[in-house]
């Protein structure tokens, strides 16, 4: 809320000196009219961010790398710090801070103030979220999909193919006209370089942003990453547009609110970080959704991402991440080490609201495959202690190893979802139930090309998006078999 012009005159005049640093935490003496998340300066412009007040002095964070001394004069700024938001944002790199760092051209004056806590946007202006955020990963989209709105959270061991995953969900969104927002959050300079130069090709000139706020950079510029990720966003999305936000990664960022909690000696509490950690991450959470036109239209999907072990997720970042989104995403290091890719484990991941996003075809082809995978499973478990296989337990087997092999796909090949739903569903006919994994691993390629360009398959595409019974449309494939009999003879 602005001040009156009176009192905001009284305030360029204020003043206020430094009479404690501890780091990047100082207490500053003055400035009377100081409010929490104002923004203030030294006289060589090193900035702070107000963050409590007390009867004797202020205390703030600096937010530049020259840490001012005892003694520094601070006062507030001529102007309100503003961000620059608008489409001349996509393709570029910028700091927690709005400002440019990619060695590119000058932003224009800034437009939109820094406002840090922002209350979501309430009930009454949210539509249910019925549209689905494809990613071109025919695992995630057909048994895992996620709807435009959705907090999907995404955690894994390190070198799990987490960021692959997640630049490659980016690529595909520039079919969509997505925007896409990469929260760097702690990370180093050299991973900063693979995922810009991976998504932020000059070539393909899609809406996409990247925040870096790296490992070498003070602790409260970090910690604002996140909110600013959001500050753009909730920019586009008031504009109409649908926007993911990827937020790498939220266990980082803990760590850095840790340590700025530690140094200010509030009481600590599980695993010593602060008390209201879970209020912090859930606020900025809450802020996805989908949205009404009174409100601007579009949606805002968020994708928080840890580093942890899929195997034990009781610590309290991962708990109390999953009790904050819609779902989960599990990488699994030992599918990472096989080669497969997405290596992410089907049974331990879980979306909460995606499949209200998808068609009917598309629903139950997904619940048939779950089961058809999930009793592949358990025989392929009896087959381990060596018992006599019967055929219809190698028939489930076989089935399930054709599922598997359908479902993987290459890094950065994305398939269309018209094309992932009779891809998948052809493992359900004779056509591919009736030959080995070798054929469908040696033709899968042709089948590919096929269901995307072959005139004669367009209406299994059409099909694919409707609430067409999936039995219909089986009927449907099945009375295609010669087409796709040419195809792998070609």
């Amino acid at each position: 809320m602005a001040l009156p012009s009176a009192k905001a005159a009284e305030r360029e005049h204020e003043v206020g000196f430094v009479v404690g640093a501890k780091q990047y935490l100082l207490s500053i003496e003055g400035l009377p009219s100081a409010r929490v998340n104002d923004v203030v300066a030294d006289e060589t412009g090193n900035r702070a961010l107000v963050r409590a007040l007390s009867d004797e002095y202020v205390t703030a964070l600096a937010l530049d790398a020259v840490l001012p001394r005892s003694g520094a004069r601070y006062g507030y700024l001529p102007q309100p710090h503003l961000f620059s938001l608008g489409e001349h944002l996509f393709g570029r790199i910028i700091n927690a801070l709005g400002e440019p760092i990619d060695g590119g051209e000058a932003f224009p004056a800034g437009n939109t103030p820094l406002v840090l806590d922002v209350d979501a946007v309430g009930i009454e202006s949210r539509v249910p979220m019925r549209e689905q955020l494809y990613t071109g990963i025919t695992l995630v989209d057909t048994l895992l999909p996620i709807a435009k709105g959705q907090r999907q959270l995404v955690f894994g061991p390190l070198r799990s193919g987490k960021t692959t995953f997640l630049t490659d969900i980016v690529l595909n969104q520039r079919a969509y006209g997505v925007v896409c927002i990469y929260a760097i959050i702690g990370k180093s300079l050299s991973e900063l370089q693979i995922i810009s130069e991976t998504i932020l090709r000059k070539e393909e000139q899609a809406p996409n942003i990247v925040i870096a706020a790296l490992s070498g950079q003070l602790s409260p510029v970090v910690a604002l990453a996140p909110a600013v990720a959001f500050l753009v966003a909730d920019h586009f999305q008031k504009q109409g547009k649908d926007v993911l936000i990827i937020l790498d990664d939220l266990d980082a960022h803990a760590k850095y609110l840790r340590e700025i909690a530690l140094l200010e000696e509030r009481l600590p509490g599980r695993e010593s970080y602060p008390g209201d950690l879970f209020y912090q991450h859930a606020h900025l959470m809450e802020r996805s959704g989908s949205f009404d036109k009174a409100t601007g239209g579009g949606s805002i999907t968020t994708l928080p991402v840890i580093e942890a072990d899929s195997k034990d997720v009781s610590d309290l970042i991962p708990t109390n991440l999953m009790s904050c989104t819609d779902g989960h995403f599990s990488f699994d290091g030992a599918l990472q080490a096989e080669g497969l890719y997405p290596a992410l484990s089907e049974e331990q991941s879980v979306t909460r609201v995606g499949r209200h996003a998808q068609c009917l075809v598309q629903k139950q082809l997904s619940t048939r495959i779950r089961m058809l995978l999930g009793a592949h499973r358990r025989q392929r478990e009896y087959a381990q202690f060596g018992t006599q296989v019967s055929e219809e337990a190698q028939r489930v087997l076989h089935q399930g190893e054709l599922i598997e092999h359908t479902m993987r796909q290459e890094r950065y090949q994305r398939i269309p979802a018209d094309v992932q739903v009779p891809l998948l569903a052809l493992t359900l006919t004779p056509f591919l139930l009736e030959r080995d994994v070798a054929f469908l691993d040696g033709h899968k390629k042709a089948l590919i090309a096929g269901l995307q360009e072959d005139s004669a398959l367009q209406d299994l595409r059409q099909l694919a998006r409707t609430d067409t019974p999936l039995t219909t449309y089986l009927e449907r494939l099945e009375a295609k078999q010669e087409i796709f009999e040419t195809l792998c003879r070609a």
